[in-house]
């Protein structure tokens, strides 16, 4: 995989979960979508609801937690993924979606952000779903946005 991951557990909630596997899977197949084949690393911290929240507060002035923020860079170093547990498990059940594909869906979701993406107005946010879509098409993963509204801020 041209892209090295590193992973940092901050919240002992994501225990449960096999994170370097889902990663690896949602980053290979983003990559496999986009054509990517650059060398590249990326860091993601899993995180809960009160450090996502200081970060959501201090970097976007957004005084509450989200589910994913992304810091891009410059360079080998494409930036950082944060995903909070607790959010992404509410988001999870109230949109009736298991935990690892919604999870899945947000560790793409903050890789394409890594890579320029945005939704901030219809046609890039038509482009970005379309990728997310597709990649998470090749991982037995429904369309997230047939199922409801994702809900990243």
């Amino acid at each position: 995989m041209p892209i090295h991951s590193d992973i940092a557990i901050e919240d002992e909630g994501w225990d449960a979960f096999d994170l370097n596997a889902i990663c690896d899977r949602a980053i290979i197949q983003a990559c496999a979508v986009l054509g990517y084949e650059e060398t590249a690393e990326l860091s993601l911290a899993f995180v809960d609801d009160t450090r996502i929240h200081a970060l959501n507060r201090q970097f976007r002035e957004k005084d509450k937690p989200t589910n994913v923020l992304s810091f891009p860079m410059d360079g080998m170093m494409l930036g950082d993924i944060v995903l909070a547990r607790e959010t992404i498990a509410r988001e999870a059940e109230t949109q009736g979606k298991e935990f690892e594909h919604h999870l899945t869906h947000l560790i793409i979701h903050g890789f394409l952000h890594l890579l320029g993406y945005d939704h901030l107005d219809p046609k890039n946010a038509s482009e970005m779903e379309t990728i997310e879509i597709a990649a998470l098409a090749q991982l037995g993963i429904d369309n997230p946005y047939e199922l409801n509204d994702l809900g990243t801020n």
